[in-house]
C-alpha cells in the first residue's frame, strides 16, 4: 500500500512467552510494524539521496535480558524529528510554547503516547488518525512491562519493549 520495498529481520524466534502474552502483544506488534513503514521507513528515492539502501529494514529481535523479555522494533528510517513534536503538542494545545521549550528530546518523545496524538498531515488506513500509540502504551503497561524509544534523526528509530520475566514460560 505504501509502495515501499521492505525487508523484515526476525531474530529471538526461540524466546517463549506464555500464549496469552503472545495473544496480548499482537496488536501493538502490528501498529509499531505499521508506524515504521508508514513513519519511519522513507520512499525509495529519498533513501538513495540519503546514501542508504533502497529497501529499508525492519528488525524485530527478542531476548532475555537481566529477568526482563525485551522485544526491539527498529527501523533504518529518517528516525524521529522531536522539533515536529514539539510544535504538534504545542498547536493541539497538548502543552504550553514555554513547557515545551524546556522539556527535553526523550520528554517530547513520549508525547507520541498521549491520546489522539499524530504527526500526520493525511489520514490513511494505515495511520494518522491518533489512535494507536496510547493504546500500544496502556497494553504494554497492563503487562507490567514498559516502551522506551531510541531515535536518530536520519538512522531510524528503536520501541523496545520491556516486559517481566514472570510472563514468560
Amino acid at each position: 500500500k505504501t509502495k515501499k520495498d521492505i525487508r523484515l529481520e526476525m531474530s529471538g524466534t526461540d524466546v517463549e512467552l506464555d500464549k496469552s502474552i503472545i495473544e496480548s502483544l499482537a496488536d501493538p506488534l502490528t501498529h509499531l510494524i505499521r508506524n515504521a513503514v508508514d513513519h519511519g521507513i522513507e520512499p525509495a528515492s529519498e533513501r538513495l539521496k540519503a546514501e542508504k539502501e533502497e529497501v529499508g529494514l525492519i528488525s524485530l529481535k527478542a531476548y532475555h535480558e537481566g529477568g526482563h523479555v525485551i522485544i526491539d522494533i527498529m527501523d533504518d528510517g529518517q528516525g524521529m524529528d522531536e522539533e515536529k513534536i514539539r510544535q504538534k503538542a504545542v498547536e493541539k494545545g497538548l502543552i504550553q510554547a514555554e513547557e515545551a521549550a524546556e522539556m527535553r528530546d526523550e520528554e517530547i518523545l513520549q508525547m507520541i503516547f498521549l491520546p489522539g496524538f499524530s504527526t500526520s498531515s493525511t489520514v490513511t488506513d494505515m495511520s494518522g488518525r491518533g489512535v494507536g500509540m496510547d493504546v500500544v502504551k496502556t497494553n504494554i503497561e497492563k503487562m507490567g512491562g514498559t516502551i522506551e524509544i531510541f531515535t536518530q534523526k536520519g538512522r531510524g528509530t528503536t520501541f523496545r519493549l520491556n516486559l517481566p520475566l514472570t510472563l514468560a514460560i
